[in-house]
C-alpha cells in the first residue's frame, strides 16, 4: 500500500505534464482548422499573444535550461523539453520571458501579451448575429466593439454577449485554479468600449392626435308659487319653493298692513304681507311669472323652465422627434402651484404640470419597424372639486384648482407611417331628479304646477391615435415657419382699412449648393 502511494506521488507531476501536452496537441489541431495560431517559433525577439486561461507552445532554436519571467501573475511558463516552452495566460496584461542555455547564453526574449479570448467572442457573435459586421479588439483590460449593426436590438445583444466574456476575464488570484499566488497584476475586468454604429435612419418622429367630443343636454323645470287666503278668523295658503313664517306681531301703530283684520280692531295683528313671502324666486335662463290679487286671496307664481344643449371638442396634435433608444418629453401648457404644509407651520409650494404632455421612447427594429413606449396626457384646470386652504397661522386663503385629465400609457410596435389607436372612450352619463308636492304633484298635467324636475344627459367620445415615422433632417437652407406669413399692419392699413396684419414676407431664396460633400462611409469590418 505504501509503495503504491509513493509511485502515485512520483508519477503525478509527469502524468499531469503528459496530459497537458496531449491537451495542447488536441487544441492545436482544433485551432489549425479555425485559423488560431497555437505554436510560435522563437527568434531573438518574438511577440506572442495568449488568450486568457489558454496556452501556447513556443518552439526554440537552441536547448534552454533556465527561464526568467517578468511578472508571474500575467503568465505561467513550463519547459516541456529543451526545445519547447509552454506558456499559460493567467491575467490580462503584458510581461516578458528571457531564455538561457546552460552556458548562460541568451537564446531568446519573448514579449507576452495576454488578451481576452477574442476568437471565441467573434465566433459567438457570428453565430448569434450572422448578418451583422462586428469587429472585436482587446485593448489592455477592455474589449472594443466596432462596425455596423442593423438596429438597436442587435447592438444591445452584442454588448451583452461581450459583457459575458469580459466578466470571465477576472484577475487570476480570483479563480479557483490559481488561488494561492501572490495576487493578480490588475484589479477588475475592464469595460466594454462601444464603437458600433447603427445603420439606416435612427430618428423617430411621433405624431399623436387626441380627439375628444363632449355632448351635454339639460332639461329643467322649476315651479315656485305661494298663495294665501284670508276669510273670517282663518288664514291659509300653499307654497312650492319655500317660504318664511315669522311669529304673530302684537298691536301697535307702526305695523305693516296685515292680512287679517285692520289696525285697532283686534289685539292680535299678523303676519303682514311684506313678511310672508316665498324664498326669493329666480329664473336662470327662461320662464314665466305672474301675480294675482282678489279680495282676500293673493298668489305669486314663477315658472323656471329651459332646455340646454352643449357641444365641446378638444383636438391636440403634439409632434415630437428623438433618436432611437433615447426618451423624449413634450409639454404644451403650464404649471400651477399647490400649497404643501411643512415644519413649524410653514407653507411650501409645489408645482404640477397641466396641458398637453407627451413622452415616448422609440427603438428602431429590423426592417424599419419601430417599438414605442408612449405616455400621452391631456389635462385642464377646472373649478369642480377645487380646494380652498386657510393656514392656521395666516389669514391668507389658497385656492387649489382641480384637474380633468385624459391619460394613456402603452407599448406598441408599428412600421414606418402606420397608425394605431392606443386609447378610446365612450361614456354616457344620465341623471334625473324630481321634487314634488305630495299627492298634488302626481296629478296628470295639473300636477306639473306642484313639482320641479331636472334631467341631464352627458356623452363623451375620446380617441388617441399615434403615428411613428422615421425622420430625416431637412436639406440645408432656410426653413419657412408659420410666423413668416404674419407681419404687423401699417398705420394706413390699421386705421383706415381695418387690417390686422400686413403683407406676407417673400419666400426665402433656395440655398446654393455650396455645402461640402459628405465624408465617405468606411467599409464594414467583418
Amino acid at each position: 500500500m505504501n509503495s503504491s502511494k509513493s509511485l502515485a506521488r512520483l508519477h503525478g507531476p509527469w502524468l499531469g505534464l503528459w496530459l497537458l501536452c496531449g491537451l495542447s496537441l488536441c487544441t492545436h489541431v482544433f485551432a489549425a482548422n479555425n485559423g488560431d495560431k497555437l505554436i510560435y517559433a522563437a527568434g531573438e525577439h518574438t511577440a506572442v499573444t495568449v488568450p486568457i486561461y489558454k496556452s501556447r507552445i513556443i518552439e526554440l532554436t537552441a536547448p534552454v535550461s533556465r527561464v526568467s519571467i517578468g511578472n508571474p501573475d500575467i503568465a505561467d511558463v513550463l519547459i516541456i523539453d529543451p526545445f519547447q516552452l509552454y506558456v499559460l495566460g493567467k491575467d490580462l496584461g503584458n510581461t516578458n520571458i528571457l531564455l538561457w542555455t546552460k552556458h548562460n547564453v541568451l537564446v531568446s526574449a519573448l514579449s507576452i501579451t495576454v488578451t481576452h479570448d477574442i476568437s471565441a467572442l467573434k465566433t459567438m457573435l457570428a453565430r448569434i448575429l450572422p448578418n451583422e459586421h462586428i469587429g472585436v479588439v482587446s485593448a489592455q483590460r477592455n474589449i472594443i466593439l466596432y462596425g455596423t449593426v442593423a438596429d438597436i436590438e442587435d447592438l444591445n445583444a452584442a454588448l451583452k454577449i461581450a459583457k459575458g466574456y469580459l466578466e470571465k476575464a477576472a484577475p487570476a488570484n480570483q479563480k479557483i485554479m490559481f488561488r494561492g499566488g501572490s495576487g493578480g497584476a490588475h484589479g477588475g475586468s475592464g469595460r466594454i468600449i462601444d464603437l458600433l454604429q447603427v445603420a439606416g435612419p435612427q430618428q423617430v418622429m411621433l405624431q399623436v392626435r387626441v380627439a375628444e367630443v363632449q355632448r351635454n343636454a339639460v332639461k329643467h323645470m322649476n315651479m315656485q308659487f305661494i298663495g294665501t287666503h284670508a276669510g273670517g278668523h282663518w288664514f291659509g295658503g300653499g307654497v312650492n319653493g319655500g317660504a318664511t313664517f315669522p311669529p304673530a306681531q302684537w298691536g301697535g301703530s307702526n305695523l305693516n298692513l296685515p292680512l287679517l283684520g285692520s289696525p285697532g280692531t283686534s289685539g292680535i295683528v299678523g303676519p303682514s304681507q311684506t313678511v310672508v313671502v316665498p324664498t326669493v324666486p329666480s329664473i336662470s335662463t327662461a320662464g314665466l311669472f305672474g301675480s294675482y290679487l282678489s279680495g282676500s286671496f293673493i298668489a305669486n307664481a314663477v315658472l323656471d323652465a329651459f332646455a340646454q344643449q352643449g357641444l365641446a371638442t378638444i383636438l391636440a396634435e403634439p409632434t415630437l422627434t428623438t433618436e432611437s433608444g433615447q426618451p423624449a418629453q413634450f409639454l404644451s401648457g403650464g404649471q400651477f402651484p399647490i400649497p404643501v404644509p411643512e415644519q413649524n407651520g410653514v407653507i411650501g409650494i409645489q408645482y404640477k404640470d397641466f396641458g398637453v404632455k407627451l413622452g415616448f421612447l422609440p427603438v428602431v427594429l429590423t426592417d424599419g419597424r419601430i417599438n414605442l413606449k408612449i405616455n400621452v396626457s391631456v389635462s385642464q384646470l377646472t373649478s369642480t372639486n377645487s380646494l380652498t386652504v386657510t393656514p392656521l397661522t395666516s389669514s391668507s386663503v389658497f385656492a387649489v384648482p382641480a384637474i380633468t385629465e385624459r391619460r394613456a400609457e402603452a407599448t406598441v410596435e408599428l412600421a414606418d407611417g402606420q397608425t394605431i389607436g392606443i386609447a378610446g372612450l365612450t361614456n354616457d352619463a344620465m341623471a334625473s331628479a324630481a321634487r314634488k308636492f305630495p299627492g298634488l304633484g302626481d296629478i296628470p298635467i295639473l300636477g306639473q304646477l306642484f313639482r320641479s324636475q331636472d334631467f341631464q344627459d352627458g356623452r363623451t367620445e375620446l380617441v388617441i391615435l399615434v403615428t411613428p415615422r422615421l425622420a430625416r433632417p431637412l436639406p440645408a437652407g432656410p426653413v419657412r415657419l408659420p410666423t413668416d406669413s404674419v407681419t404687423p399692419p401699417t398705420n394706413l392699413g390699421f386705421y383706415l382699412l381695418g387690417k390686422l396684419h400686413g403683407a406676407p414676407k417673400p419666400a426665402p431664396a433656395p440655398a446654393s449648393s455650396t455645402a461640402p460633400s459628405p465624408l465617405p462611409v468606411p467599409p464594414a469590418h467583418p
